[in-house]
């Protein structure tokens, strides 16, 4: 047995075992234990029993529990809690374990952003039901209606919106969300829990791909779950949703849904689809199916390379593979590296009016960090001007905090700005002064287009919450074809956006789809 051999930057640690461990010691293990769950974005996960060449050689039980005492001690030391703890025997007499390790003390849950796509009654809004409210469903969407946000998504069955839930697990790794009160009281399974998963319910069907272009882009999303019913198998548009997320390059975990309906064959059919698609130049990715607990660590490591798509098998009605399901998102990691940025960047996405409050905006902080009575910019307006602000106070899921930072999806109060100016795809920004654009030049792929794409041509743009239409004014090459790519220059037809050298969108108009990355803004 072997695994990879131990990396020096990450979030996974080795240890083949530790005995009489000096206090000097100590001290250099807990500067190590704190590196590694900074790169894990406030988690680690220790391996005991292993080489740093990944030489699985276990330890007798005695040495093994010694080990996870002095790595508890080292943890308490930095204010972190071992929550996890798995052991296995290897051979007679010999184990090895893995643990989880969580920095304990902290303001808010660690959070981590799930984006829930598939086709149209694959079960995404059932999958979430049922992890939310721990209910099974009754095979007739009893648990999609619960967890509607409108009328008519209840009455025709399908999510139109961007739905954003909560899943918040405590030390231990069981769903606080059961044992609230109202299971989707955000402010009270924040208060309770350690980390968040929060799950980014979006539309499957092909009418909504704008919606759904909208919230796998501006969310800060981790993690792509692309959820497949056992009747339809992957479909057009679930295809497609593959394709963009592997393009967009955002690691990939699979669920199959409705496996008490089917036969295994029809499930094992289905997994070799998916696997023919992942083949695909330009996606290139593997399979692994998880069957049971052993299979986790391995699936949690894969997925964070972004080479290995993990699948799950599970039943919303009998409720087989929830469990399994329920630990993998419970382990799963923070994708993110928290960057010490004093240049806040805020892409907003939602604007509200509350009384007695004035102007509220709801954003995901891209980097940096932002507090109340902090001065900010917000913009640009329909000339291209920034105005300048006050951010009174500041929420996360309903929760008033003293700051926002990397990661977070929260909504801020704004003094000094009239409701009647502020747009979806605006920015909030600290410290310089920003600058709009009207034109920029990239680099663009043609992922389909029926036909040909020319100088004029007009599409809409997909660039965290912004959506515009853009015109193709130059084409390097001329012209360009599904699979061909050029650099291009392009101009916003309508207004001026804020946008940065290296940040990658997606185009569309029709069936075209196509992606690009920012290389250079004209003044």
């Amino acid at each position: 047995m072997k695994l990879p051999r131990e990396n020096d930057i990450g979030k996974i640690e080795y240890k083949l075992i530790l005995s009489d461990v000096s206090e000097e010691r100590l001290q250099e293990l807990a500067t190590q234990m704190k590196y590694r769950i900074e790169e894990g974005g406030g988690e680690a996960i220790y391996v005991i029993g292993v080489s740093d060449d990944g030489d699985v050689i276990g330890l007798n039980k005695e040495d093994l529990e010694h080990t996870i005492d002095v790595l508890e001690k080292i943890a308490k030391m930095i204010n972190s809690k071992l929550v996890h703890k798995r052991i296995v025997e290897i051979r007679k007499d010999k184990y090895v374990a893995d643990l989880l390790i969580r920095l304990h003390k902290s303001d808010l849950p660690i959070q981590v952003n799930v984006a829930v796509m598939g086709h149209i009654n694959a079960g995404k809004s059932t999958i979430t039901g049922t992890l939310i409210l721990g209910k099974l469903d009754d095979g007739n969407g009893a648990l999609r209606a619960m967890i509607a946000r409108y009328l008519h998504e209840v009455i025709s069955g399908r999510t139109s919106s961007i739905t954003l839930r909560i899943l918040g697990f405590d030390d231990e790794g069981i769903i606080v969300n059961h044992s609230c009160r109202d299971p989707l009281d955000e402010a009270e399974v924040t208060i309770k829990s350690s980390k968040i998963v929060r799950l980014i319910d979006l539309g499957g069907h092909e009418r909504y791909l704008r919606t759904t272009l909208k919230g796998l882009m501006g969310y800060e999303t981790d993690y792509v779950m692309l959820v497949v019913g056992s009747d339809d198998g992957l479909s057009i548009m679930g295809k497609e949703h593959l394709a963009v997320a592997s393009v967009l390059k955002y690691p990939v975990f699979i669920v199959i849904t409705k496996i008490d309906k089917f036969p295994k064959e029809r499930v094992n059919q289905i997994i070799n689809d998916i696997r023919n698609v992942l083949r695909i130049p330009g996606i290139n990715r593997f399979v692994m199916e998880v069957n049971d607990e052993d299979d986790l660590l391995n699936a949690i490591i894969g997925v964070k390379t972004g080479r290995v798509v993990p699948i799950f098998k599970v039943s919303n009605v009998s409720g087989e593979g929830i469990g399994l399901l329920t630990r993998f998102l419970s382990l799963l990691p923070p994708r993110k590296i928290i960057t010490q940025s004093n240049d806040t960047l805020v892409y907003i996405d939602e604007i509200y009016n509350v009384s007695g409050v004035g102007p509220v905006v709801l954003g995901s902080v891209v980097r940096g960090k932002v507090h109340p009575n902090d001065t900010v910019y917000i913009g640009p307006v329909d000339g291209g001007e920034f105005l300048q602000a006050k951010v009174k106070s500041i929420q996360i899921n309903r929760v008033f905090v003293d700051e926002a930072n990397q990661g977070s999806i929260a909504t801020f109060a704004i003094q000094g700005v009239n409701r009647e100016v502020l747009r979806k795809g605006m920015i909030l920004a600290e410290n310089n002064k920003p600058k709009a654009t009207q034109s920029f030049t990239a680099k663009v792929i043609v992922l389909h287009h029926p036909t040909t794409i020319k100088e004029g041509y007009v599409a809409t743009l997909h660039l965290y919450t912004i959506r515009q239409a853009v015109k193709f004014e130059k084409i390097a090459r001329g012209l360009l074809r599904t699979g061909e790519s050029s650099e291009v220059e392009l101009k916003f037809l309508y207004r001026p956006e804020y946008i940065e050298k290296g940040q990658i969108f997606i185009f569309r108009e029709g069936r075209t789809r196509g992606l690009g990355i920012v290389t250079g803004i004209n003044s």
